[in-house]
């Protein structure tokens, strides 16, 4: 029974870590997406042929 529930607690400890590296590589990702301008929302200049 104590073994259950070392690994329990063992589990729960992994899934705390795991979440904690998920959220600072989203945080991450969010800065670096805010960094970078937007470029399909551009519009596209007309090129006159000659």
């Amino acid at each position: 029974m104590a073994d259950v529930q070392q690994q329990a607690i063992a589990v729960r400890k992994n899934m705390e870590r795991l979440r904690a590296l998920r959220e600072a590589r989203e945080a991450e990702e969010a800065t670096t997406q805010a960094a970078r301008p937007d470029i399909s929302n551009r519009k596209r200049k007309k090129v006159l042929s000659k």
